[in-house]
This record gives C-alpha cells, sequence and structure tokens, in this order.
C-alpha cells in the first residue's frame, strides 16, 4: 500500500486520482503508433489497455459514490490503564466489490494504531472493534482519518477523508488503597457545626415531622411508629474542614520521565487523595503551578472528582514556580479550618517557614514527600521529612512504586465488559488484552 502521508482537507472530501503512471503512459504510446503507424498489433493492444481504464475508472467511480466508513468510540471517559475501544463500520452499497480498503488514521493517541485493511463485497457492511491500552494521560484527538481503495487492476485510486474530529481526555487513574489518611480539617473551629445541612451527613441531630419533598431514606421509622406520625431525621453540616490538594510542578525538581517520574506518582497520588476526598463527601480542591496554574476551588460531588481529573490529566511539570511561592499564594485561597495536602519531591528546605505561616493562620498541613533515592536520584530527602515531622505537622514518605499498579500487571489480568448473552441477559467477563 501506498504510505505517503495524505494532506488532510478541512472538510470532508472524496477524491479520485491515477495510482500509477506507466500504463497511462504507455497507452500514450500506443495511441502514437496506431495514428502514425496504422497496424492491428497497434490496435488491438491499444483497445486492450483502454478498456482496463475504463472498467478500473468506472469501478472506483463506485467505489467514490458508495463506499462510506464510520467510526463510534465506545467509552468516553478512560483512564490510565483502561482498555480504549472503538467500533469501526465499513459500508459498500455499489455493484462492485471493494477488493482492499485501507484506514488511514491520524489519531494521535500513544499506543493507538488502526492502520488496517479489509475487503468489503458488493452490497454488505462489515464491522469490526479496535482496542488499545492507554498509556499516557492527555488531551487527544480520534481523527482525522480517511479510507482508500482501488480497482483490481490498481491504476486508479479513491481516497474518502473524513475531516472531523473527537477529543478524549484520558484521566489519570485512581488507586484505591492508600498509605495516606485524609486530613481532619475543621470547618468552624470547633467539633460541632450547629447549621443544619441539607444534605445527608454522617451527623444526625435532630428528628421533625415529615414534609413533602423530604426523601424517604430519611424517615426515622421508629420514631415515627412511637409518635404514630412520619418522622425525619435532620442533620449537622460535618464538622471536618476542606480539603486543598497542592502539587509541586516545579521542573526542577522532578526526577525520572514517563510513568516511572515523580510528576506521574504525584498525579496518581493526587487523583486517588481527591477521589477519598469526594467518596467520604469531602470539599476538595485542586492547585497546581505548572507554566500555566491549575486551580480547581473546593466543592462536592462526582462533578468535582472529574474538574479535578481533568486539570490533572492536562497537568505538565514545566513549572518555574517553587514550592515556598506556591505555598505563599495558596495561602491567599484557603480559610481558617482548611487542610491542605502537599505532594512533592523536592529535598530543599526552603518553603518550611511557609509551613508554618500556615500553622498559625489555623491550616492544618499534611505533606507527602516522594523518596528521592527510590527515583535513582544521589539526593535523600529523608532528612527533610525530619525537619517536617519536628515541626508537628503530619509527613509521610513514599517510595516509587508504593502506589500504583504497573501497567504490564493490569493488562496481564485483563479488562472487565459486558456481553449480552443468548437469553438477553448481560454479564461481566473479564477479556484478556489482544496483542
Amino acid at each position: 500500500m501506498d504510505e505517503r502521508p495524505l494532506p488532510f482537507p478541512t472538510e470532508e472530501k472524496i477524491s479520485i486520482t491515477l495510482r500509477l503512471k506507466l500504463p497511462l503512459i504507455i497507452f500514450l504510446f500506443l495511441l502514437a503508433a496506431a495514428l502514425l503507424l496504422p497496424h492491428k498489433v497497434w490496435n488491438t493492444l491499444l483497445i486492450g489497455l483502454g478498456g482496463l481504464f475504463l472498467v478500473g475508472y468506472v469501478w472506483v467511480r463506485q467505489l467514490a459514490a458508495h463506499l462510506h466508513g464510520s467510526r463510534r468510540l465506545r467509552f468516553g471517559w478512560v483512564a490510565v490503564g483502561d482498555q480504549l475501544e472503538e467500533l469501526f463500520t465499513l459500508t459498500n452499497q455499489g455493484a462492485v466489490p471493494a477488493l482492499w480498503v485501507e484506514i488511514i488514521d491520524y489519531t494521535n493517541i500513544p499506543g493507538y494504531k488502526t492502520a488496517v485493511v479489509r475487503s468489503v463485497p458488493q452490497a454488505q457492511e462489515i464491522r469490526w472493534r479496535e482496542t488499545a491500552v492507554c498509556q499516557q494521560r492527555g488531551q487527544f484527538l480520534l481523527g482525522p482519518w480517511a479510507i482508500r481503495s482501488s480497482d483490481p487492476f490498481g491504476l486508479f485510486q479513491v481516497t474518502h477523508f473524513y475531516s472531523q474530529t473527537e477529543e478524549i481526555i484520558i484521566h489519570p487513574p485512581i488507586h484505591g488503597q492508600l498509605p495516606i489518611p485524609l486530613p481532619t480539617g475543621n470547618s468552624s473551629g470547633q467539633a460541632r457545626v450547629r447549621q443544619r445541612s441539607w444534605q445527608a451527613t454522617t451527623n444526625a441531630a435532630s428528628v421533625r415531622d415529615y414534609q413533602q419533598g423530604d426523601p424517604l431514606r430519611w424517615i426515622h421509622w421508629p420514631i415515627s411508629a412511637h409518635r404514630d406520625i412520619l418522622t425525619v431525621r435532620e442533620f449537622d453540616q460535618d464538622a471536618t474542614g476542606d480539603i486543598w490538594i497542592l502539587l509541586d510542578c516545579e521542573e526542577a525538581v522532578q526526577l525520572g520521565s514517563g510513568t516511572q517520574g515523580t510528576i506521574e506518582q504525584t498525579v496518581l497520588l493526587g487523583a486517588s487523595l481527591a477521589a477519598r476526598a469526594v467518596r467520604h463527601n469531602r470539599a476538595v480542591g485542586l492547585a497546581s503551578y505548572g507554566q500555566t496554574p491549575q486551580i480547581v476551588h473546593t466543592g462536592k460531588g462526582e462533578g468535582q472528582q472529574w474538574r479535578i481529573l481533568r486539570a490533572l490529566a492536562l497537568l505538565d511539570a514545566n513549572g518555574s514556580t517553587p514550592l515556598r511561592t506556591a505555598l505563599h499564594d495558596l495561602a491567599h485561597l484557603v480559610r481558617r479550618g482548611t487542610a491542605v495536602i502537599i505532594i512533592t519531591p523536592t529535598a530543599n528546605t526552603e518553603w518550611l517557614p511557609e509551613l508554618v505561616r500556615l500553622a498559625q493562620r489555623g491550616i492544618e498541613s499534611n505533606v507527602v514527600l516522594l523518596d528521592r533515592q527510590s527515583f535513582d536520584s544521589e539526593e535523600n530527602n529523608r532528612g527533610l521529612e525530619t525537619a517536617v515531622r519536628q515541626l508537628g505537622i503530619p509527613c509521610r514518605l513514599i517510595r516509587q512504586g508504593e502506589v500504583g499498579t504497573p501497567l504490564e500487571a493490569q493488562q496481564r489480568r485483563g479488562f472487565w465488559e459486558f456481553r449480552v448473552t443468548g437469553t438477553g441477559k448481560v454479564v461481566a467477563v473479564k477479556s484478556p488484552v489482544a496483542g
């Protein structure tokens, strides 16, 4: 097949080009010979070769009018280690078969290649799936792409360009088993908040008569039976405060590259801690100071989790802002009673005074240090761990590979997917990774 890159147009387009020029040169030579030196040999060869050109051109015209392709992404939300899957369809509504159809894809997702060749009989449709394991977080595009085919003689080539693209965000993975507890914080500086919450929390304060619109799960059935009237629980607001997660994105302190680098470990910890905070109904926010600062203000719920995951997917460790400056800036965003989790691979101690100022303002700090020696650095930051703890601030040292599952191990385990049995029942099955 022709491997030359295609200049993709800005809109959908079908083009027919001459694939082989030598037969055309021969045809012109025969035509000149038949005119200048008339002979039945030249006439026979000229008619035969002209017939090939005619049949080939009519063939590709049929393909241009009746051969179409489509692709559909099966899952829109994927994370590193998940299986990306697309459904491809080729439809040939013409009277001639497409002996070969090449898929040309300019998708920029790392490790995802859909360069395949299929054949489509006349008046038929074929479908197949293309899968790949997501290897890198980030923002990518599916498409543009094209389908390319030819006549049986290879004289002409028809290309159908599809210029549409689809954005896909590959989120960082979430690890469920973290050796890092969530900080408590304190939303009011006291052990209990006296205001009532409009949402269910872990603190049931009192009961009141049922009102229209109250969720049925709030009904306190023993008291309702005793009073002979429906009674619902009232909830206190959680005493725990908001959580801010600060990621150190200064380029100068990072180690390693790819999934073995400190920035990927930092992103993994940030995503996992944010997901845990959401599960515990905690308001959580994110701050990172790369070349483009990412600030996600505190909020609750799954929507907040997806906002944080999107910010983490686009995060780069290309910043020049030191951790000291990042802490000083974050101090203007957080309020008293808030807890801050600082994730950093640094070994310098210049930022510790800012950590003390946060504590003086009533902001609870927790530090997560990435062990530099475990990331193949000669520099040791265990002394920094001791210095942080001497300030009375919790500090946890995380070694490379301590949190997270290697991508290769996840591939060996396979992936869960849903299938419909012959009886119409939907079951979850584990399928191995292809290839």
